[in-house]
């Protein structure tokens, strides 16, 4: 097309639509500021009232027992971190790649940046461009491949009039486009606006933390204030005395040992991860990957690498010269979709024959040809399109090897030239080509693993549904005779009950994806999501966790919480694993960790009844918790665990942790009431119930962790020798003193009865439990 033609807007046209805002311009306020991130994350209920107990115990003056703020510091630059990096990778979403466009301005074709283009733009688009902006044909013909938008491989033939979409790639053609949307018009915008926003997902593990810290929320405060009361009005202790037990009650009662636990076992697992080329977005996934029981592929991308083979050919003639042909007509056509790249890598190029006209591919048409000198016209694609009639033998044999699965493409020739886009009569078969998409190695072994799991998995693809089933039956997906085209499903309860029935799924819109997704979930399902291109977008946003392929689009890799870097579909197996291991092993520790939370809460209650002091400082906790809480856990949490999650979280922790509390809790009431009788020292009723909470938590540790192999008992020996090698190396740090031989009497007798009252608190936590799903009130709501 010529340079210099008489459409195309003036400079002046230009500036009106530029003052009325009709510009290619998007805007960036797409993810939240870096004030608000370090706003919400340092001022939460969490740190303001761990920040206040520190300063409280600042004034006392007792230094060492504000070390648990170390713990809250911890916490807030790991979760400063991972928000910070989400953030700078929404920031970089772009899902158009160009940044020039050549445009009709002024009577003549310029080069100008996508982000200047305005409504009415006129644009000269040709082979290998990608579209910019949404537009409508105003000259020539386009062939366009639309497959990060729809799913769909086949590019599609374009026409005057035709509308073409920002994302989209021109494949072969060239024409004179207006521009009709811009910015955040444009159909693109609309997928992105969403897959840019930050959506917080409740996951298993952070859901339960979130409801013990609301339950601690509405008892700490009026808790503590009468314990505060309690101690410093009725018992007589000093003001420094009495902030120091109420911090520790506080300190208690607050989880923010699993808070720490829970961000550095995720932070850990991600560095695992990120050893097998799996980047991991967001931390909170991990724990996602360890329920799910559907897993949704895209086809394009996940099972197959996104390209074609030719497995077959079948040939009327010699060899030889088929490859002669094909080899000169791979060297004259410019086609570059998947089927003439494969029929390419096949062939080799030649230059034997002299080319006389070259038609390339069209989707309308569905064929190519190359006419020869002294050779007539060869042409190239689907047999029902090339031999419409009197060829019946040849169209069963193409129907016989697409039932297969086989992408079936026939080499025809006449001795006459194509000429206005008429078949010849004297067309003969040269041979056939069986192509197919290719398969990702060990994509049959990956599924079957997940189906030993018990993991569902569904195909859901924009292709043609038989395509789509015939791929899955080659690698051997349960399901894959039945399958389902969406486009032909109109109401919500007709797709809700296909998406719980089949596996297979056809001709289905980004929007529809997304639905699929949703309904899934509203049927009970944890649900992953596998993706690559714009039109798995919504749904990856949508999954509880989402997989993108390094090799898709900008959107659907920063979209998603998990991005395989190679695109190797063969890491999905140790991914769920690692999932796995994360959510079994917190299971575990969580359980250890919330035993001080109810332990602290219901020492507080009994202290405020029949009590006179809290009998622990912030100090004694850390210590405790350092020793038989979090050392050992951190270590454990690294043990493989790749079970199948078949508890609550919030449930399995709260039945572990009941019954070995309210032994601490009852035990260290016992020792300070019938110490403060016997006239015992506040320092030396301090290690008693140091080490009667120690006992129980070895207790309450062999049962959570039995003891089968070295590695644990390492451990465990390990931290207890530091424990009791602390008690006696820093007894003025601790504020404890000696036992008298009565005190040692009564702890020993505690000791005794340890497991006595813990099976007694086992059998009420059961019946509780009973009770409550019999009320129909799960302990996880």
């Amino acid at each position: 097309m010529a340079n210099d033609v008489s459409y195309g807007l003036t400079t002046q046209e230009v500036n009106l639509r530029i003052q009325n805002g009709q510009v290619n311009k998007v805007k960036k306020n797409t993810s939240r500021s870096y004030k608000t991130i370090f706003f919400s994350n340092i001022f939460t209920f969490f740190n303001i009232v761990n920040t206040m107990l520190f300063f409280l115990v600042f004034l006392t003056g007792s230094y060492q027992n504000g070390l648990f703020v170390f713990v809250v510091l911890s916490n807030v630059v790991i979760n400063l971190f991972q928000e910070i990096r989400a953030k700078r990778t929404l920031d970089k979403l772009a899902l158009i790649k160009v940044s020039t466009a050549q445009v009709y301005r002024d009577n003549r074709l310029q080069t100008i940046s996508i982000n200047q283009l305005v409504i009415d733009d006129y644009l000269f688009l040709e082979n290998g461009d990608q579209i910019p902006t949404d537009a409508r044909i105003f000259e020539g013909t386009l062939e366009v491949n639309e497959s990060l938008l729809t799913g769909e491989a086949d590019s599609v033939y374009k026409e005057k009039n035709a509308e073409l979409f920002s994302g989209s790639f021109v494949t072969s053609g060239s024409a004179v486009c207006q521009v009709i949307r811009v910015g955040e018009d444009n159909y693109i915008q609309k997928i992105t606006k969403e897959a840019k926003t930050i959506k917080k997902k409740t996951y298993l593990i952070q859901g339960g933390l979130n409801k013990i810290i609301k339950w601690v929320s509405m008892l700490l405060i009026p808790l503590c204030s009468l314990l505060f009361l309690k101690q410093y009005f009725f018992s007589h202790a000093t003001v420094d005395y009495a902030i120091l037990h109420t911090v520790a009650a506080a300190v208690g009662m607050f989880p923010e040992g699993l808070f720490l636990l829970t961000s550095v076992t995720l932070t850990i697992s991600a560095v695992y991860l990120a050893r097998k080329k799996v980047l991991v977005q967001e931390l909170n996934c991990i724990d996602a990957l360890a329920r799910v029981d559907v897993l949704c592929l895209d086809k394009t991308g996940t099972i197959t690498e996104g390209k074609m083979t030719v497995e077959e050919m079948v040939s009327f003639e010699s060899e030889e010269a088929v490859h002669e042909i094909m080899g000169n007509m791979m060297t004259y056509l410019p086609d570059k979709n998947p089927t003439a790249v494969a029929l390419r890598e096949f062939f080799s190029a030649k230059n034997t024959f002299e080319s006389m006209a070259v038609t390339p591919f069209s989707s309308e048409r569905k064929f190519s040809t190359v006419t020869f000198k002294e050779q007539g016209t060869y042409y190239l694609g689907a047999a029902s399109f090339l031999f419409l009639h009197g060829h019946e033998e040849l169209l069963s044999q193409e129907r016989s090897y697409a039932e297969e699965g086989y992408r079936v493409i026939v080499l025809g020739h006449s001795s006459t030239a194509f000429e206005n886009n008429q078949l010849p009569e004297d067309m003969t078969a040269v041979a056939l080509f069986l192509l197919s998409d290719t398969i990702r190695e060990n994509a049959k072994e990956i599924l079957s693993y997940f189906d030993n799991q018990e993991v569902q998995c569904k195909i859901i693809s924009g292709d043609d549904p038989v395509t789509v089933s015939q791929i899955a039956k080659r690698v051997d997906l349960p399901g894959a005779d039945a399958y389902v085209d969406v486009s032909a499903i109109s109401s919500k309860e007709e797709l809700k009950t296909a998406v719980e029935k089949y596996q297979i799924f056809g001709r289905v819109s980004p929007q529809q994806k997304k639905e699929m997704i949703i309904l899934l979930k509203e049927l009970g399902h944890t649900v992953a999501m596998t993706g690559d291109g714009v039109n798995d977008v919504l749904a990856l946003k949508e999954a509880d966790c989402s997989i993108a392929m390094a090799s898709g689009v900008d959107a659907a890799r920063q979209t998603s919480n998990l991005v395989l870097l190679e695109n190797q579909f063969e890491a999905m197996p140790a991914v769920m694993d690692e999932g796995r291991r994360v959510i079994n092993n917190i299971t575990r520790s969580g359980s250890l960790v919330l035993v001080q939370v109810l332990y602290s809460i219901l020492i507080t209650m009994g202290t405020l009844l029949i009590g006179s002091v809290y009998p622990f400082e912030p100090i004694q906790l850390t210590i405790i918790n350092a020793c038989f809480v979090g050392i050992p856990t951190f270590f454990l949490n690294l043990e493989a665990d790749f079970n199948k999650v078949r508890v609550k979280f919030l449930e399995e922790i709260f039945t572990k942790a009941f019954p070995p509390a309210c032994t601490i809790a009852l035990g260290t009431l016992l020792i300070i009431n019938i110490g403060h009788f016997l006239g015992s020292s506040g320092q030396a009723l301090a290690l008693m119930c140091m080490i009667f909470t120690a006992w129980n938590y070895r207790v309450v540790q062999k049962k959570i962790y039995p003891p089968v192999n070295n590695y644990r008992t390492a451990i465990f020996l390990c931290t207890q020798f530091v424990f009791f090698a602390a008690l006696i190396a820093g007894k003025e740090i601790f504020n404890i003193g000696a036992a008298t031989f009565i005190n040692l009497v009564l702890l020993v007798a505690l000791l005794n009865y340890t497991a006595f009252f813990q099976r007694i608190f086992e059998g009420l936590t059961s019946k509780i439990h009973k009770y409550l799903l019999l009320r129909g009130k799960d302990l996880q709501k």
